[in-house]
């Protein structure tokens, strides 16, 4: 299940969002990954690691219907206190999600692979659940930041003494692993000078140019999955393609179309069909 904060650690994580420069840096890593998705209808999210709420809420902001889970009871407990009845919480491990399969337009696991115990089998679980979209919130190992949350881990104790950090090839091969093969996946990053600048450096970070660098503290990372065959699980919810509705319908049942192209080649023979008018099979009718 790998590291589950504590109630010290649940405090300070609320509380270093709700005061620079923890304000603002979660503001320009919401807008990277609104980049990468902004769907056009609701969607069915769910937030694996959602902690205290902080994107389950904004995800809820934009009109989708929100499941968080998380290990940490204290965690939730903040969440559940400070957001919205609609947005539904669940304590469990993002090793083993306790949902059906496609059960969720989107799977997000923002700032989770780092805690947990193995992160594999954390995006399996989310890959399974997931009916469109995966996207990541992911810290780099290659940044500024990190380099400074890993020095001021050996002075004094912090919760990222127990994370790991991973880069963008790194999270690219645990997704071709997975799905044995080639993926296509869309990245960004954001927060690639120190935190202590970010109050001068924001419109920077903000720029779609400066995104581009594999360098920043957070990684967003979408994959987009793809069926041979998919089912509509929720028919009024579900998009429909553009091209419903210009053809002609055609018949599901073999038996209709071949009495239909029966009719219009004229006259039986009765032979070939009984008094019913159903086709005689060789050994005999039923």
């Amino acid at each position: 299940m790998g590291y589950t904060f504590g109630y010290e650690d649940s405090l300070r994580y609320r509380d270093w969002f709700r005061s620079e420069p923890g304000r603002t840096a979660l503001a320009v890593a919401k807008e990277l990954l609104a980049r990468l998705w902004a769907p056009s209808c609701p969607q069915r999210v769910l937030e694996v690691g959602c902690g205290t709420g902080v994107f389950s809420e904004w995800f809820a902001q934009q009109g989708h219907r929100v499941t968080g889970i998380d290990p940490s009871p204290y965690m939730l407990q903040i969440a559940r206190s400070q957001l919205p009845w609609n947005i539904h919480f669940h304590k469990g491990c993002a090793e083993h999600l306790p949902f059906d399969d496609n059960a969720f337009d989107m799977v997000a696991l923002i700032t989770t692979l780092e805690f947990v115990e193995d992160p594999v089998t954390a995006l399996t679980e989310a890959l399974r659940v997931a009916r469109r979209t995966v996207l990541l919130g992911v810290l780099n190992r290659y940044s500024l930041i990190t380099l400074e949350r890993w020095i001021e881990a050996c002075w004094r104790p912090t919760v990222y003494r127990y994370a790991r950090f991973f880069s963008i090839p790194d999270l690219r091969h645990m997704m071709e692993e997975i799905l044995r093969g080639p993926v296509r996946l869309r990245w960004r990053t954001c927060l690639s000078l120190p935190l202590g600048a970010l109050k001068y450096t924001h419109r920077l970070e903000r720029s779609r140019w400066m995104q581009w660098l594999p360098l920043g503290h957070f990684i967003g990372m979408r994959l987009d999955l793809t069926y041979p065959l998919q089912t509509v699980q929720q028919p009024l919810f579900a998009e429909l393609p553009s091209a419903v509705g210009h053809g002609g319908l055609r018949s599901a049942c073999w038996y209709s179309s071949f009495k239909k192209r029966s009719n219009s080649a004229g006259p039986r023979s009765q032979a070939a069909y009984g008094d019913e008018g159903g086709p005689l099979w060789k050994g005999g009718g039923a």
